[in-house]
């Protein structure tokens, strides 16, 4: 048996594709590149195909990884282009590489993701770096989802104002994301009381294998 990592990219219209409809995608693009899969045992034998986190519809990434499980072991250049041959628009491999069968599962591995948003209208830096001056400077943030309360503060690792070189202002944030604990980048925004244009995933963050 042999274990692969594929990262890739979703943008364009395939933000729009849900996870569990991103998750038979991939079992049908890798059926077509000719993958030889690993099946599960049972009566609705399944690919072995595992995403590490599930991407909020309407954001794109550059930071999307996918573990599968391969019955032979092949060469990532050939397998690589076989698969990006027959993606759909939108989703784009950016690197194959063998992990080790008794890696930790992606999802229970996975601590944070960190984001990058375009703002819409026009909102001076110093207004925007108040704002978030503001929400670090918070002990907590009571928000609700699903009829739940809880508190946003501490899922909020790293929040900035950042520049390019042609002076546009973009945020950063870098979120938890832990089982039962993760931040939504939507939620920081509603709570900054400010609009993204553009919301991307640029990385997912992962503890040490033996932690």
């Amino acid at each position: 048996m042999y274990r692969l990592r594929i990262t890739f990219a979703k943008r364009g219209a395939a933000r729009f594709i849900g996870n569990l409809d991103l998750h038979r995608l991939w079992e049908r693009t890798l059926r077509r590149a000719g993958a030889s899969l690993v099946y599960s045992q049972g009566f609705h034998p399944t690919p072995k195909i595992q995403l590490a986190s599930a991407l909020p519809l309407g954001i794109t990434s550059d930071a999307e990884v996918l573990d599968i499980w391969l019955r032979k072991e092949v060469e990532r250049d050939d397998f690589m282009v076989a698969v990006s041959d027959v993606l759909p628009p939108g989703i784009e491999v950016l690197n194959v590489g063998a992990v080790c069968l008794k890696e930790k599962s992606l999802q229970s591995r996975l601590c944070a993701a960190e984001y990058s948003v375009e703002l819409t209208g026009e909102i001076r830096a110093d207004v925007l770096e108040s704002k978030v001056e503001d929400i670090l400077g918070r002990v907590s943030i009571i928000c609700n989802r699903r009829g739940k309360d809880y508190d946003l503060r501490p899922l909020i690792e790293t929040l900035e104002v950042c520049r390019d070189s042609y002076c546009a202002v973009t945020l950063r944030m870098r979120l938890a994301a832990r089982p039962g604990s993760t931040g939504r980048p939507e939620e920081v925004l509603a709570t900054m009381r400010i609009n993204g244009e553009r919301l991307h995933r640029t990385a997912l963050f992962f503890v040490d294998n033996g932690d």
